[in-house]
């Protein structure tokens, strides 16, 4: 997709720098009351996402009725919407000092001492559950956490959104880098690489199952720990208040390989799917279902 018209990027760009005037300019809890009503106004204009989020939720098997998807799809609309605020105020109110009044932390004994080994690299592999920007925000305050992300059409936009939001301990890597050690150098430095795999992996992925399903996923947790020996984490950070969250994360993995090194690939992507679902089915509300996931055809 091409870059947003100047004239029609100038009125998006308008549109959020007042929007965002206006979260700043009054209370939190309003704001997410808010933007629970734009996740509203999105399910009523949006019907294509409407119903590929209620097909989702059916074909995932998350629940084998109709009217129980429609709640949990337009449940995850205004949960998408309230992550918007959560992400823009989140900066300014998780701090290192604060964390303990935010976020209940449950992290095993040998992921903690992954986060605080400056010289151990890692890679935390999520999905867009709860507020993943929220879990990239608590991991950097022990690691520097590098995040693979795809600028906005919107250069205005983009601009104003990385100036709004400065990251002090992260880094944003354009996805689809040319740079083939964009990824390998944070972990070869003891940082953290964030990476969300949950969504359609195009022309690039392997064919793996995701609730049942044949689905094409990215490869770069499995090839990236294969080649580095840097353990995969898997973990979320879900909504449990206004402003309070629960953020868990697994063990640190490693898988062991063998000398097919694509059945190596498919078997650990396949393995860090299976968690993902797990999270997933734990609070569905809270998970992005109106992406198409499931392009294949099943035979």
């Amino acid at each position: 997709m091409g870059k947003v018209g100047s004239t029609a990027a100038y009125v998006q760009y308008a549109f959020v720098r007042a929007a965002v005037a206006l979260v700043d300019a009054i209370p939190v809890g309003v704001s997410l009351v808010l933007a629970r009503w734009v996740g509203l106004l999105w399910w009523a204009l949006l019907p294509k996402r409407r119903h590929t989020a209620i097909n989702n939720v059916l074909l995932a098997g998350i629940t084998d009725n109709e009217h129980e998807a429609r709640r949990i799809a337009k449940a995850s609309m205004e949960s998408f919407a309230m992550l918007t605020v959560e992400s823009f105020v989140g900066t300014r109110i998780l701090t290192p000092d604060t964390l303990s009044e935010h976020v209940e932390m449950v992290v095993p004994e040998e992921t903690a001492r992954l986060l605080n080994d400056p010289e151990r690299g890692g890679i935390f592999v999520s999905a867009h559950l709860g507020n993943w920007e929220i879990s990239g925000h608590v991991i950097s305050f022990w690691k520097k956490l590098v995040a693979v992300a795809r600028a906005l059409n919107n250069p205005y936009m983009q601009k104003f959104l990385v100036k709004r939001n400065p990251r002090a301990n992260m880094e944003i890597v354009a996805k689809h880098s040319k740079d083939r050690m964009a990824l390998l150098r944070p972990l070869k430095s003891g940082m953290m690489l964030g990476l969300i795999s949950d969504q359609h992996a195009a022309s690039h992925g392997v064919v793996a199952d995701f609730f049942g399903h044949p689905a094409k996923t990215v490869t770069s947790p499995a090839r990236l720990h294969l080649s580095t020996g840097c353990p995969l984490v898997c973990g979320y950070c879900v909504r449990t208040g206004t402003m309070q969250f629960r953020m868990e994360a697994s063990e640190p993995l490693m898988y062991e390989a063998t000398d097919d090194h694509e059945a190596d690939i498919l078997r650990i992507t396949n393995d860090l799917n299976k968690r993902l679902e797990n999270m997933i089915r734990q609070y569905p509300e809270q998970y992005l279902w109106m992406h198409r996931r499931w392009r294949i055809p099943e035979k």
